[in-house]
């Protein structure tokens, strides 16, 4: 990399400012005003700033100032202020951000009453409401001081996602970076590097101008962009279908050529896309045989000092299009572009829209499954595969596929059946990571009962069971199944799962949806690495009836899974704080309570004499056991405070609270349920001898609430449990309250006893 030149780098960050998008400015305060009533906030008048500029800056300043102290000092300042200069009274929000409230109301311009059409504002404001501030001490680490490789680390957590991924348009993530990069000299580097990793390429103007950043003479510029550069995701309909005013067509040669660390090239169209109703209409633009020779391209002139291309482009993710391809590169002719020097190394490749060719009855079947296997073999290191709305995905493909695949998408394939899709796990699953099915009309829950035998690997479970009209004429969105799940298939869960998402499950009966709800409380002890569950279920039944099923195992899974432990401390500097006295927090759990935190504080740890076990060990049993209850710990009776008073070898009554808290600790933590469950083996213990200590033993019993309640084991580990249980029918564009709001105020409020505008003209 050449050297750094702060000249350079500044004109870089100018114009890659000038070639960003345009972001949406910040509303005004009038709009602001005009979006949020007023009827459930109080409000404050306070003093309009002077439009002199001199005194503007002054009061932004001292009313910043302001804000800092005590409330009652602010109002009796405002108070002051307004009985001083007699100003127009302005409703306070106190949602509204700092910069908005400093900008003076014009007198002449009033608040519309008309409705709006744009109901988006109104998520807006609700989205800004939400922005909560972080509080810190102004302790400032030495950031600029971090390695490189940190930083950059920082960066791209930060600032991801740094377009859509479904619309390629940027968002404010790249201003951001722009602005990191121009504060400080050491965050210049990391933050470019971020944002080039995967560049925004919308609108096509930046695609163009990047061109030209790659195309320039590197000694030139401050820092290598050619390496930085390591994924491109390209819209066809957005960047190279259509041409740019003065440059033309994108040139994907010149683009590519110059990438030496080109890793993952993915490009897309609209028409692939959700929600799939125009897969049969034809598209113009196709891969262009430049762009594959562009992956090996070498400049003969190449130097490797300078960070020049000096080997071909090793491929790691591809995106197959059958309407992007065209008749140039048919099916027939992917293994021929598989076995190429920038193909061979894929790990990730999708195949969009290859469908079964139809075919008269007289000629013989092309075997397009075989065809398509056979390119697939090809790709020893292939671990990632997706099929999305394709036909060709039946039970003739699914034995052929390859056995070494890590993580597998169906997406919007219509051939897959469960019974197929079972016998392809049980001889294909050994090696799954995550499984990901959505959108997939035909395929039932079925195979779940075999999951777990045929898939001992797999981590990551995601199902939509939401479906799309093939024409926006008429609804044909129902699934093609006769039943989701049936009662007598219990499902099978890998032990190493840690993420389920299931959602729209629909098509079912209660049996079933019981059976399957009791299947994931049954697994709880055998799912340790579970930290996420989400499932929406339909229910086709009676209101009452399915108020009580989601009363009843909502509350029984979220009470098994759902982690109680107290949210981790906020930190607001680095530096180490005096430790208090130590806290424990210990989950309880009672009777129409889910969970409840008990603060116990515990002394600094002593040594413990003799006289002190020997003195825990005459609590009786009995009369603990008697006295718990579920979730609640159990106490020494009188009786046994009075014996442990008048034992002659009994420690000093200075150190027997120390130890009787103890041994209350041990007794919360076994009852509590998650550090020891609740099993058989766990109650007989309680009515065990009573040589055997307190510390070793659990001491209470809870009492059994019903069948199998004594069996419960509590997991907590989960950090995310949703869970949805309706009858709502699945729509491809839900909506909400938001979508039936007004952005604005609709005017119709209630008469204040003033008529406003009546300049003494009559109506008539």
């Amino acid at each position: 990399m050449c050297a750094y030149s702060h000249g350079n780098a500044s004109q870089e960050i100018i114009r890659i400012l000038s070639s960003s998008a345009t972001m949406p400015s910040r509303r005004s305060s009038r709009a602001v005003a005009a979006t949020r009533s007023t009827r459930s906030k109080p409000s404050v008048s306070y003093a309009e700033p002077s439009t002199d500029d001199s005194s503007f800056e002054d009061n932004s300043e001292s009313e910043t100032n302001t804000r800092r102290r005590s409330p009652r000092k602010v109002a009796a300042r405002e108070s002051q202020t307004s009985r001083r200069t007699n100003p127009t009274p302005r409703t306070y929000d106190p949602d509204t951000s700092a910069d908005e409230r400093r900008k003076p109301l014009s007198k002449k311009r009033k608040r519309p009453t008309t409705r709006s059409s744009r109901p988006h504002k109104a998520k807006k404001v609700a989205a800004d409401s939400s922005i909560s501030q972080i509080v810190y001490n102004g302790v400032i680490p030495a950031w600029q001081t971090l390695p490189y490789q940190i930083l950059s680390q920082i960066f791209e957590y930060a600032s991801y996602p740094i377009y859509d991924e479904n619309t390629f348009q940027p968002s404010i993530s790249g201003k951001w970076l722009i602005r990191m990069a121009c504060l400080c000299k050491a965050f210049t580097e990391p933050a470019l590097t971020a944002l080039y990793t995967s560049p925004p390429l919308v609108p096509m103007v930046q695609a163009h101008q990047l061109v030209d950043l790659l195309k320039a003479d590197p000694t030139s510029l401050a820092f290598g962009y050619r390496q930085k550069i390591r994924a491109l995701q390209i819209d066809v309909d957005q960047v190279v279908a259509y041409s740019l005013p003065g440059s033309g067509h994108l040139n994907l040669f010149d683009l590519i050529k110059y990438l030496p660390r080109l890793n993952d090239l993915e490009l897309y169209h609209r028409k692939d896309m959700s929600p799939y109703r125009a897969l049969d209409e034809h598209i113009k633009w196709t891969y262009p045989e430049p762009m594959f020779d562009a992956l090996e391209y070498i400049d003969p002139a190449a130097d490797p000092s300078k960070g020049d291309k000096t080997s071909v482009c090793c491929l790691r993710s591809w995106r197959w299009s059958s309407r992007l391809a065209g008749k140039k590169f048919s099916i027939d002719k992917i293994q021929t572009i598989h076995l190429r020097p920038s193909f061979v190394a894929l790990r990730k490749i999708a195949f969009v829209n290859y469908q079964i060719p139809s075919t008269p009855a007289d000629e013989e079947d092309p075997k397009h499954e075989k065809i398509l296997a056979d390119s697939l073999h090809v790709l020893k290191n292939l671990e990632h595969l997706v099929f999305e709305s394709s036909t060709l995905v039946n039970a003739k493909l699914l034995p052929l596929l390859p056995k070494s695949l890590r993580h597998l998408e169906f997406i919007n394939c219509w051939e897959v059946i469960a019974d197929y899709f079972a016998e392809f796990l049980l001889t294909h699953g050994r090696q799954l990571r995550a499984l990901t099915l959505n959108h997939n009309q035909s395929l039932s829950l079925g195979f779940l009962p075999i999951l777990g035998e045929a898939c001992p690997k797999l981590q990551v479970l995601k199902m939509n069971l939401s479906y799309y009209n093939l024409h926006a004429s008429y609804h044909d969105s129902e699934p093609m199944y006769e039943r989701l799940l049936l009662p007598e298939q219990v499902p099978v869960w890998p032990s190493t799962l840690q993420a389920i998402e299931l959602i729209k499950c629909r098509k079912w009966e209660t049996p079933a949806a019981e059976m399957f709800f009791q299947s994931l409380l049954d697994s709880a002890p055998y799912l340790p690495d579970l930290r996420s569950l989400n499932i929406q279920a339909i229910l086709n039944i009676g209101w009452r009836d399915r108020a009580s099923f989601r009363d009843k195992w909502i509350g029984s899974l979220e009470r098994v899974f759902k982690r109680v432990s107290p949210p981790p401390k906020s930190h607001s500097h680095i530096l180490p704080k005096a430790q208090p006295d130590v806290k424990t927090d210990i989950p309880v759990r009672g009777k129409g309570i889910e969970s409840a935190v008990e603060q116990v504080e515990i002394a600094p740890n002593t040594k413990k004499s003799s006289a002190e076990s020997k003195s825990s060990t005459r609590r009786s049993q009995r009369s603990c056991a008697s006295k718990s209850q579920q979730g609640i710990y159990a106490e020494s009776s009188d009786e046994d405070k009075g014996i442990a008073e008048t034992d002659a070898e009994g420690p000093p009554r200075e150190s027997r609270p120390r130890s009787r808290m103890t041994r209350e600790l041990e007794i919360l933590k076994q009852t509590a349920g998650i550090d020891s469950p609740l099993t058989p083996a766990t109650s007989s213990n309680a009515g065990s001898s009573s040589n055997t200590s307190d510390d070793d033993q659990p001491l209470a019993k809870p009492k059994s609430k019903g069948k199998g309640k004594e069996k419960e084991f509590i997991h907590g580990m989960c950090e995310i449990v949703e869970l949805r249980i309706d009858n709502l029918r699945p729509t491809e564009n839900p909506f909400n309250e938001n979508d039936f709001m007004d952005s604005e105020v609709s005017g119709d409020e209630d008469w204040n006893g003033e008529d406003g505008g009546d300049d003494g003209v009559y109506a008539w």
